[in-house]
């Protein structure tokens, strides 16, 4: 394609009358523009302007030239200021891919004040209990637990994610309260555990091996002992709940089972430190107004929620 620079400079001096209005209007000399114009009648092979020390005036290739250039151009300007005002304006598609719970409980009840504050923005959400980084889906933005990598993206932490081991009263009455790692690895505890699909092995307990945080530790649950797997959360929370076994939730899920009495805290001096709850969009310099506004609105509305760090140890089983 020929250079868009000569086209826009030919344009405007055409409609302007000279190279010097041009140069004005383009933000460069009088001399570019005429440049700019030579090089595109060289690369055409034809004279578009016929030039004088008094004024310029167009050809008749010229004449034919710029009414043909009008209709794109007016095209591309516009999709210029569309652009533009996407870009400051709150409006238009927000992609984003977010962990299920925190979905669930913060952001889900909160659409319809979201909607009345942003009328003009649809969502796509994708909701997923991986909690792995973002990946390239073209996603906008993502709501995630564990360490940012990826430095191509922003982090934003909204709060600590714990992940408290959970049992009911009716199970640990049943099985007893494991007091210790040792207890919890026996065989005549059953485990609830997270299975991703496509995943051939349930997702790891992770566990501080001592209660002081000194070191962590992964206990594997097993397919002879994992009772139950599923790619869930909040189908485990139920099972857990119901006395199936013991379960490794994330807190904001398990929180109102745990206020309740439904599920004690089994070794919470075990649950690991260090997870972060974390929102992550592209680090470009311009974030559109969109995307921004869905950020900003995740964390003024339940970035740094008290129930991210509710204290475990008073939901330990009762004596």
């Amino acid at each position: 394609m020929h250079s868009l620079r000569g086209i826009l400079n030919f344009t405007r001096a055409a409609e302007l009358g000279s190279f010097a209005a041009a140069g004005r209007e383009l933000g460069v000399s009088a001399v570019a523009v005429s440049q700019n114009i030579s090089r595109l009648e060289t690369a055409l092979g034809v004279r578009l302007l016929a030039r004088s020390t008094r004024a310029l005036a167009l050809t008749s290739e010229g004449e034919a030239f710029l009414a043909q250039c009008r209709e794109p151009l007016a095209a591309l300007d516009f999709a210029c200021r569309s652009a533009h005002d996407d870009a400051r304006l709150a409006s238009g598609l927000v992609r984003a891919s977010l962990v299920s719970p925190v979905a669930f409980l913060y952001l889900v009840p909160l659409l319809p004040v979201f909607f009345k504050r942003y009328p003009q923005i649809r969502l796509e959400l994708e909701l997923s209990e991986d909690s792995s980084p973002l990946i390239a889906k073209r996603f906008d933005v993502g709501i995630r637990v564990g360490a940012m990598q990826d430095a191509d993206f922003v982090a934003r932490a909204l709060g600590p994610l714990r992940l408290p081991l959970c049992a009911s009263p009716d199970y640990l009455a049943a099985h007893g309260v494991p007091a210790d790692l040792d207890a919890l690895s026996a065989p005549g505890h059953a485990l609830l555990a997270l299975q991703l699909s496509g995943q051939a092995q349930p997702v790891p307990f992770v566990l501080q091996a001592r209660s002081d945080g000194a070191r962590a530790v992964q206990l594997l649950p097993t397919a002879g002992r994992c009772r139950l797997a599923c790619n869930d959360y909040r189908s485990l929370l139920h099972a857990c709940t119901s006395g199936l076994g013991i379960a490794q939730l994330p807190q904001p899920l398990a929180l109102a089972s745990l206020r309740s009495g439904a599920l004690r805290c089994v070794l919470p001096g075990h649950a690991p430190e260090g997870w972060q709850l974390f929102i992550h969009f592209p680090s470009r310099k311009q974030l559109p107004a969109r995307v921004r506004a869905f950020v900003d609105f995740c964390i003024e509305h339940f970035g740094g929620h008290a129930d991210l760090s509710a204290d475990l140890a008073e939901f330990v089983p009762l004596a």
